[in-house]
């Protein structure tokens, strides 16, 4: 199993904000670093639902942790507070945090520049719901040999949240997976079970 964090950064929409966050980034790197992340990406959301995003600068982060009491020991951390301290002004509010129990994903993190992202909310908020909704996920891939995709339930939201990430190598690829017979499958077992926000990134490794 691995432990898989989603970052979405709030980031003021400006120029001179947009600025301020990215000098930040040192920072970032320096403090994750320190707190035992094993590997990362950074970038930024380029679709939403098929809409483009990429005049918005919404920044996403994903690292993989050894596992979660990294997490939290790292939010408690003083390098997280330095971080915090720097990257404030800039924030139009506080960062989405979303922490995974998954199948192995060190591969989300060797290269390919995009990551294809399926966020479940199930609609009812209760535990076995996300379970019955993981479990439908789980038996899909399984069932069509699916290995590349990381999926898993959230570890640290008051209400489950489930994620599937994908590595994709191109836009042909990412394309060809917006059709593939796993996603339809995926979305036809939810039915009306859960709303899926479907999230394309664009990444780049990050130098640990």
């Amino acid at each position: 199993m691995a432990v898989i964090e989603l970052i979405f950064p709030k980031i003021k929409n400006d120029p001179e904000s947009i600025k301020g966050a990215q000098e930040t980034i040192p920072i970032a790197f320096k403090v994750l670093k320190e707190g035992g992340v094993l590997r990362g990406v950074a970038g930024a959301i380029i679709s939403e639902n098929g809409k483009d995003t990429t005049g918005e600068f919404r920044e996403f982060i994903s690292l993989e942790w050894p596992e979660l009491s990294y997490f939290y020991k790292f939010v408690e951390s003083p390098g997280y507070a330095e971080y915090k301290a720097a990257a404030t002004p800039f924030a139009s509010g506080p960062p989405d945090l979303n922490v995974f129990e998954t199948n192995p994903g060190a591969h989300l993190f060797a290269g390919r520049p995009l990551l294809d992202i399926l966020l479940i909310k199930p609609k009812n908020p209760s535990d076995e719901e996300a379970q019955t909704i993981l479990k439908k996920v789980q038996s899909t891939l399984e069932k069509l040999n699916d290995t590349e995709a990381v999926y898993g339930s959230s570890l640290n939201l008051p209400q489950k949240k489930i994620a599937i990430v994908k590595a994709i190598a191109d836009k042909a690829e990412l394309d060809a997976a917006k059709n593939a017979t796993a996603r339809q499958e995926i979305l036809k077992e939810i039915g009306d079970l859960a709303e899926v926000t479907q999230l394309v990134a664009d990444v780049k490794v990050m130098p640990f």
